[in-house]
């Protein structure tokens, strides 16, 4: 295994790492503390831990990685799309607490062309699919801020789909989602990843 091999195997696990430990962070802290947004149950936080990691840690080391050098301007485009999201939503949801649902659609919405877009434009094989699955990746996002909006109450801003018998279909579907979106990730890493 090359040095720069090991390095990304190294980022990519610490990122895993990362997210697990503030993944059972934020689980405590949301569910047991005043935050604003609700409860959360167990299966959205592995859903966002997943989609995390996807969105932000994945295209960051793949723009350290060498043999990404010729897809840097899409990764770097992605990347400052969703580091934009995240600094106006947390804003939104914890500081200002303005967020709505809907302005997590409309950007879903959004980041799905622009993954589209991307894809289009990727010349490696690696490249294509990470951005169509990402594509897809926004569209199911869509889905569950629908689904929020239209199941989920609260008695102030509601961010999170909370535990429960209520949306238990949900839920499950939820899990069903993150258990594909890791087996892809594994082809990804594991299979794609070696032959670029």
């Amino acid at each position: 295994m090359r040095a720069t091999e090991r390095t990304t195997s190294l980022l990519l696990v610490l990122g895993l790492l990362g997210l697990a430990i503030s993944g059972l962070l934020f689980y405590q802290s949301q569910n047991h503390s005043e935050l604003p947004g609700g409860p959360v149950a167990g299966v959205k936080i592995l859903w966002l831990g997943s989609v995390l990691f996807c969105w932000y840690w994945l295209p960051a080391v793949m723009l350290l990685e060498p043999r990404m050098k010729g897809s840097r301007r899409l990764l770097s485009i992605f990347l400052i799309n969703m580091l934009l999201r995240a600094i106006i939503e947390l804003l939104m949801m914890y500081q200002w607490q303005n967020w709505h649902p809907w302005y997590g659609i409309s950007h879903d919405l959004f980041s799905a062309l622009l993954c589209l877009l991307l894809a289009g434009k990727g010349k490696s094989r690696l490249i294509r699919q990470y951005f169509g699955v990402m594509a897809a990746l926004f569209l199911v996002e869509t889905a569950f801020a629908w689904y929020m909006l239209h199941h989920v109450q609260g008695s102030g801003p509601v961010y999170y789909v909370p535990p429960g018998r209520e949306h238990q279909a949900l839920l499950t579907a939820t899990g069903l989602v993150v258990v594909s979106l890791w087996a892809w990730l594994a082809h990804l890493l594991l299979v794609t990843w070696k032959e670029e």
